[in-house]
């Protein structure tokens, strides 16, 4: 049911132009937020990054995260046609590190975040450089799973799922390719490690510390946000800066903090647009509460 739900709502919003489609998008985004979707979860995600903030500053943003869930989801079906006419360069502009993806002659990591449209941004880079390849995970429906990750490849990702060989990872590194990983999702205790986020610790993703320890690969920050103005999406980049000291446990640790606060950096600057949905904080360290949700 799921598979067809998306793919009726898809077939019409992919129709509109994109004034429209955005407005759709919002107006979505509100109702999400009036019939009180994730309202507990958002707000108490608030709570623990901005615990100054007043209730009305919390309420706004939670609104208008819902908001900018809206624009990714009407805008996701129409993406494959704005690379093929080129027009996704008009939407999405490289304001900051452009240059940190040209002329490599090594593979390499970059980490970005649920911030923005993560979906257009995606494909913007992989428009403006060969090579970017996404790590994706699979969803439970299989249908559903196999039209989304078909839209995305019409995009000109390449999708590499979690569950392939390590193989694949490597092969894509020494073949000159970039890996990009949204590495600002809660993840079970024994796949990551836990380091602060906000100030509260967060089980973060540790495969992309990994990869770049194991095989000395340099590990990037990208994301981008909207401007509602321009209705345009800016990305920046940035190279993370680590020199490991040796000591595998530490630098594992210590690189998946540096990315992580750099996620913290991005989201304190644009918080009405990141994913507050997720329940990012779900995994506790032993001996703390199960659920603070």
């Amino acid at each position: 049911m799921s598979y067809i739900l998306a793919k009726v709502f898809f077939s019409v919003v992919k129709n509109l132009d994109r004034d429209k489609n955005l407005k759709f998008g919002e107006n979505l985004g509100s109702l999400f937020w009036n019939i009180g979707y994730r309202r507990k979860v958002i707000l108490k995600n608030l709570d623990i990054a901005f615990p100054d903030k007043p209730l009305n500053w919390k309420l706004d943003i939670g609104k208008k995260s819902l908001q900018n869930i809206g624009r990714i989801l009407t805008e996701f079906p129409k993406i494959p046609d704005y690379v093929k006419t080129g027009y996704i360069n008009e939407i999405f502009q490289i304001v900051k590190g452009k240059e940190l993806l040209q002329n490599r002659n090594k593979g390499k990591i970059l980490i970005s975040a649920h911030i923005g449209n993560w979906e257009v941004g995606g494909a913007g880079l992989a428009y403006n450089f060969e090579g970017i390849v996404d790590l994706a995970y699979r969803m439970g429906n299989k249908k559903l799973n196999d039209y989304i990750t078909h839209i995305r490849q019409s995009s000109g990702i390449k999708i590499v799922f979690h569950d392939q060989p390590l193989k694949d990872f490597i092969r894509a590194l020494k073949e000159g390719k970039i890996i990009t990983f949204l590495a600002d999702q809660n993840t079970l205790a024994h796949r990551g490690v836990f380091v602060d986020f906000f100030g509260l610790k967060a089980s973060t993703v540790t495969f992309p510390a990994k990869l770049s320890l194991k095989y000395n690969v340099d590990v990037l920050f990208a994301y981008s946000y909207f401007d509602k103005e321009t209705k345009k999406y800016y990305c920046e980049i940035e190279k993370i800066d680590f020199i490991p000291s040796g000591n595998y446990d530490e630098d594992l640790i210590n690189l998946t903090q540096t990315y992580t606060k750099k996620i913290e950096n991005a989201v304190r600057k644009h918080p009405d647009q990141y994913l507050w949905a997720h329940k990012r904080w779900k995994t506790r360290p032993e001996g703390e509460p199960e659920n603070i949700y």
